[in-house]
């Protein structure tokens, strides 16, 4: 039962540093975007 509980612990760090990873790459992505869009292309 011990081992069983440590092995969906462990699962569940996995599962929230994934997400939270993801989370962070798609923020970054967006703040990426919304740069680009704000700064005026200038083709000189």
């Amino acid at each position: 039962m011990n081992h069983f509980d440590v092995h969906s612990g462990y699962n569940l760090v996995i599962l929230y540093s994934y997400s939270f990873s993801n989370l962070c790459a798609g923020f970054i992505i967006v703040k990426t975007h919304a740069i680009n869009l704000l700064t005026p292309i200038d083709p000189s």
